[in-house]
């Protein structure tokens, strides 16, 4: 009885010990399984920041998916292009990325995988929309009765007034709209060329008609009298900027009579047919310029945001703890929809600022870029030659457009920028920034729009610039439907822009010669997410 006994309490006791083991055994399999776990996603958060910090440029973001660019790893001379996305549903896997390959499973049963910016804004303020009086005013008053003069227009002598004003504040262009002059006839029959020209350096006339119509003898009389021309052509000027008005013979011996008088300065006059001019600082022409004021009541804001931070938070699959850590990104990339950049340290053709593979830029038409034409960090094309920013683009949202260029010989359009903006379908705005240089050695800037694929309307001209390189600045804000140029940081104003149905499929913007040599130092295109 006793031996029984025994034998009962020890198998009780061996049943016993052994479900202790099993339960011990399971409980370290569970806790290797957490440890295994748990050190994963620590390893998994290790890598993300790590690899956040030296991000340049962030190509795609959201509370559960971030894909950016890192410095060239694998010494080929290219960003790398590294991609984080949970599917953000419960038991779903964490993967990564890294140029376009083979999908990498990081963590395969994820229960919470977040992403949190935080950002720093740098704010930039120009024109609030600016809008052009609805009729015309007397801007410039060179109407006197002193040290009045006459002068006769003939074959040889010719006569007109230099017109320029400074606007006052809140205005950023001036259009000339007619102008009236004192006049009376000489011989009969006899016909006078009345034109407005662009001025040189000298503020004298340049060979440049803007617009020209002819006046009769027969609708003058013997006495004088005020005569009025319309101009409907003329592109608005900046501040400071100028007009040449000419009256010049094209028939008869004396075509007609201008009187003069000391009202202001800036007479103009040749004796040889324009191949000089002479500027008479004490005298002016007997005239009146009426025009319209571009104006803006107010300042609009526009804010650039920079990822300073991304905070992230992981838990796996079965895990009561979630890992959370925060990646400091050093080189604060800008939060953009798309960027082009260049500073021409090497062929254009080779550069890609996303990592995606497909170079950003490319030789219109096709073809290879010619390493030739750069030198000391400048492109110099010449003729027709163009690049392309790729891949296409509708530019509907705030596009910021940097450029730096210049004109080096006279002869067509200069240097030139395009860009077919707010595009919706077909709908857009073709916009296109000409530098040419002048025969006095100056540059004039002009900003055009197409209102219609057949008519391109000039939105300013910016007269006299240097001959040095110029930097364009332009922000097209769709809120507004409107462009904001500043030239040489200085404010030109912010002018409406309407698209059209085009028939332009085009969704690139470009950099070109056209016609001449020209030269560009930095270009730079920014798509703000917003």
């Amino acid at each position: 009885m006793e031996l029984l006994t025994a034998v009962s309490i020890s198998s009780f006791l061996l049943v016993g010990l052994s479900s202790a083991m099993l339960v011990s055994l399971q409980t370290l399999t569970t806790s290797q399984t957490n440890s295994s776990t748990s050190i994963q996603t620590s390893q998994t958060l290790d890598k993300l920041v790590t690899e956040l910090q030296s991000a340049v440029y962030v190509f795609e973001r959201s509370a559960t998916t971030i894909g950016f660019t890192i410095p060239d790893q694998s010494g080929d001379g290219y960003n790398e292009r590294v991609r984080y996305s949970w599917t953000g549903s419960a038991g779903g896997a964490l993967t990564r990325q890294c140029n376009g390959g083979t999908l990498q499973t990081l963590v395969s049963n994820v229960d919470l995988f977040s992403l949190t910016s935080s950002y720093k804004s740098v704010a930039e303020t120009y024109p609030s929309l600016g809008v052009e009086d609805s009729t015309e005013t007397l801007l410039i008053d060179c109407n006197g009765t002193t040290s009045l003069g006459n002068n006769n227009v003939t074959a040889s002598s010719w006569i007109g007034q230099y017109f320029t004003m400074t606007l006052p504040a809140g205005s950023y262009a001036w259009r000339p709209t007619s102008v009236k002059f004192m006049v009376k006839k000489s011989s009969s029959p006899a016909v006078t060329r009345v034109q407005m020209r662009s001025p040189t350096v000298s503020l004298t006339p340049s060979t440049t008609i803007l617009e020209e119509y002819t006046l009769a003898d027969s609708a003058m009389t013997t006495a004088y009298a005020w005569q009025q021309y319309n101009f409907s052509t003329l592109s608005p000027l900046a501040s400071d900027g100028g007009i040449c008005f000419v009256l010049q013979q094209q028939s008869g011996t004396t075509a007609l009579v201008a009187e003069s008088c000391g009202a202001a300065p800036n007479l103009i006059k040749t004796t040889n047919t324009g191949s000089s001019w002479s500027l008479d600082a004490s005298k002016c022409l007997m005239s009146q310029l009426y025009g319209k004021l571009t104006t803006s009541s107010s300042t609009k804001s526009l804010n650039s945001n920079y990822l300073t931070s991304i905070a992230v938070s992981l838990r796996p699959t079965g895990s009561t703890s979630t890992q959370q850590s925060t990646a400091p990104l050093f080189n604060h990339p800008e939060m953009l929809n798309g960027k082009w950049e260049l500073d021409f340290s090497k062929d254009p053709t080779t550069v890609d600022v996303n990592g995606d593979g497909a170079m950003d830029f490319v030789v219109h038409g096709g073809g290879t870029f010619s390493t030739g034409t750069l030198s000391g960090y400048i492109w110099k094309p010449t003729g027709t030659q163009q690049i392309d920013t790729s891949p296409g683009n509708d530019f509907s949202k705030t596009t910021i457009v940097d450029v730096k260029l210049q004109n080096k010989t006279v002869g067509g359009s200069g240097a030139v920028f395009s860009l077919n903006a707010l595009r919706s379908g077909s709908n857009c705005v073709p916009i296109t920034a000409s530098l040419a240089l002048q025969s006095d050695g100056t540059q004039t800037l002009t900003v055009s729009k197409k209102t219609n694929d057949s008519t391109t309307t000039p939105i300013i001209s910016v007269t006299g610039l240097s001959a040095q390189a110029v930097l364009l600045h332009l922000i097209i804000d769709p809120t507004i439907s409107a462009i904001s140029i500043a030239v040489n940081d200085v404010q030109r104003g912010t002018y409406p822009l309407t698209p059209y149905a085009s028939t332009d499929p085009n969704r690139y913007a470009s950099i070109a010669a056209s016609g001449s040599n020209a030269e560009f130092s930095y270009f730079r295109i920014r798509v703000l997410e917003q």
